[in-house]
């Protein structure tokens, strides 16, 4: 049997198989196979069944909805059998906790109930299923391995709480594709002299189940290098150095893509209130040269009092905000600004959202932003297609919410789906 990958049906990819000396295919001249044209309604199912015919003799199993969701005919697309199941989860430090709300069902359900103090920051890393949890009375910020129970759908937890990163203020986390977490806080250390800094630990360590100290990637100060501060008070003579830069006051939001973290500052001082820096920096050892940085930190936004949230979304970043005129809310830099910003007049940034008083937002990865709203005590949404005015829409009351986080979770259909067309294209890819 031979499976080849065919522009026929109407000139759209589509997938078939020749085999058993079938009369609609014939052999063209480049090696290809060429669908004739159809002589009977017979030949036209096979053109429409082909992909069934072709799951059947692989002995893939064959959803009884395939024909309306295998392929897209007119648009030679894939199209989903279903929406991805959405988990809403947020932090309620009053009451020492964390629920879920399986979307669009606003009811909500508790994920972690014990070990908490003070439940104050959220971050998902979806790839892997953890949830980290920054709790500002314990110093410490939590992580906890999520799944979903079938056949509820129920969000739950493995039960076990373990340590990302020790003695730290977080006041923001984000996580990398890689999984690597990055923290915008305070690290609680004799001789760190309370500088607030963007800190990264590395996916190596949960996996391996250590706690080492977090990479400090940038320090608030005069864009010099500064060493690490040992437990003794000393600088260490072995560890690498890290940059310092003035665009960092006292950081809360954070956020990261491919190549450069961003944050928000809190409390701004002297520094900008939305800043950005590359992500990986050539750190030198104490007594080496230490080189020009190629690029240093960036002021991206500045006519703010304060950053609150952050989410870096495909129409660009969105933040919530207390301008230092106006009302506060919900802002974006469009995708053609964000590299740069436009801190000398802020001409660049958009309102997209008038909200009381938003603390915590987070992106669906998909065409959603979620925040926490704590003027309202509720949840809201709105699009984050476009960096344009958009309303608001109430998704769940939640009376003192803090922080607010997203796991999509692809249905079996859809999983399923994938699957058997993935092996599908692989073995076509092989003619």
């Amino acid at each position: 049997m031979r499976i080849v990958t065919e522009k026929v049906c109407n000139e759209n990819v589509f997938l078939a198989a020749r085999s058993f000396q079938f009369p609609l295919w014939a052999q063209g001249g480049s090696g290809v196979g060429e669908l004739q044209t159809p002589r009977s309604p017979l030949s036209m199912a096979f053109c429409h069944n082909a992909v069934i015919v072709l799951v059947g003799l692989l002995g893939l199993p064959a959803p009884s909805f395939a024909l309306k969701v295998g392929i897209h005919w007119q648009s030679s697309s894939f199209t989903s059998p279903g929406e991805p199941q959405r988990y809403l989860i947020a932090s309620f430090p009053k009451d020492s906790k964390i629920s879920y709300a399986r979307l669009p069902d606003p009811t909500w359900r508790p994920l972690v109930i014990r070990n908490l103090s003070n439940p104050s920051v959220l971050a998902v890393d979806e790839q892997n299923r953890r949830l980290f949890v920054a709790d500002q009375t314990a110093n410490q910020i939590w992580w906890y391995q999520l799944q979903v129970s079938e056949p509820s759908k129920f969000l739950m937890t493995d039960g076990v709480q373990r340590v990302a990163v020790t003695n730290i203020v977080a006041k923001g986390l984000a996580v990398s594709q890689a999984g690597d977490l990055f923290i915008a806080g305070r690290v609680l250390a004799v001789g760190q002299g309370g500088r607030s800094a963007i800190y990264k630990q590395e996916a190596a360590a949960f996996e391996l189940g250590e706690v080492p100290s977090p990479q400090q990637l940038w320090t608030a100060g005069d864009g010099s290098w500064l060493p690490k501060i040992l437990e003794t008070g000393q600088p260490s003579m072995s560890e690498p150095m890290s940059p310092s830069t003035p665009e960092i006051y006292q950081p809360g939001a954070v956020a990261i893509d491919m190549f450069t973290v961003y944050w928000g500052n809190m409390i701004k001082g002297n520094a900008s209130a939305l800043a950005s820096g590359p992500a990986t920096v050539p750190m030198p050892r104490p007594g080496a040269a230490a080189p020009k940085l190629k690029a240093g930190a960036r002021a991206l936004a500045n006519s703010f009092e304060s950053v609150t949230g952050l989410a870096m979304t495909s129409a660009g970043m969105f933040f919530a905000g207390r301008p230092t005129e106006g009302l506060p809310g919900i802002f974006a830099l469009p995708n053609r600004d964000v590299s740069s910003g436009c801190s000398e007049d802020d001409h660049c940034v958009r309102r997209v959202a008038q909200i009381g008083n938003p603390l915590s937002l987070c992106w669906d990865g998909d065409s959603t932003l979620f925040i926490a709203d704590g003027g309202r005590g509720a949840v809201v949404s709105l699009p984050s297609a476009t960096a344009s005015r958009h309303d608001v829409e109430k998704v769940a009351d939640a009376r003192g919410v803090r922080a607010v986080a997203i796991l999509s979770v692809p249905n079996a259909a859809t999983q399923m789906t994938s699957l058997w067309m993935a092996v599908v294209l692989s073995i076509a890819s092989l003619w």
